[in-house]
């Protein structure tokens, strides 16, 4: 199977997903996904703040970690994908096979995030609708649900996409050759999927080594799974 036709699946995939036909799901999952974004902000501050590693965390955080905006990608990521399978685009002559192949990695990372949030907006739905999401709601949540292994892997996950994409994206004639390749791409109906990885690849462009950033927020997040599966406070 080609990256094309992956990426093809993925999508697909995403749009099963009950909360596209779902209003207050959908709504739910909003709430839920704006927790986790403000927690994952104030556990991992210090990512966020220094200027070598926020381009990767808001990337990863702010701009991957929204449904809403994961919608508007993987809309125009499927328009982008079809033209390619059906031969009116030119997709896999203007990304390089190892820079999709990082950029999959991330879309299915992000679909397993989606997924695992789902069951807690479900959770809360069915268990504590109405109530105003707080740390130690959200705590319930986690418990009710149950997936502390997949939530732990879901955090590696997270770590191979950092290590794949640096390995794939740390190129200094990589990163210009994309560049040059902009017009094109936008010409030929790929802006959405060019921008994504060009975002990527800027992110990494700007970190020393991956590991800084790695490394910390898989520790954090981590810790932070642990504490809620122990009913501590996941702030001290």
């Amino acid at each position: 199977m080609t990256h094309i036709q992956t990426l093809v699946n993925q999508i697909h995939h995403y749009y099963r997903l009950p909360h596209h036909t779902d209003t207050k799901l959908s709504a739910a999952l909003d709430d839920i996904q704006a927790w986790q974004r403000d927690r994952i902000h104030r556990a991992n501050a210090p990512l966020f703040d220094h200027p070598k590693t926020a381009p990767l965390a808001h990337y990863l955080i702010d701009r991957i970690y929204n449904h809403a905006t994961f919608d508007t990608i993987a809309e125009q990521l499927l328009t982008a994908g079809n033209n390619a399978l059906n031969g009116s685009g030119k997709l896999e002559k203007l990304v390089p096979k190892n820079a999709l192949s990082a950029g999959l990695v991330s879309v299915s990372a992000a679909i397993t995030a989606m997924e695992l949030d789902l069951e807690l907006a479900k959770a809360y739905l069915e268990h504590f609708d109405g109530q105003p999401l707080d740390d130690e709601l959200m705590g319930a949540l986690y418990r009710k649900v149950d997936a502390k292994d997949a939530r732990v892997a879901q955090i590696a996950e997270v770590g191979q996409v950092c290590h794949t994409c640096y390995q794939s994206f740390n190129s200094y004639f990589l990163y210009k050759a994309f560049k040059l390749a902009k017009s094109t791409a936008y010409n030929n109906g790929y802006q959405a999927l060019y921008d994504f990885i060009h975002d990527g690849l800027s992110a990494i462009q700007a970190i020393d080594k991956i590991e800084h950033f790695s490394t910390p927020f898989i520790e954090t997040e981590t810790q932070i799974i642990e504490k809620i599966h122990a009913q501590m406070p996941i702030f001290d």
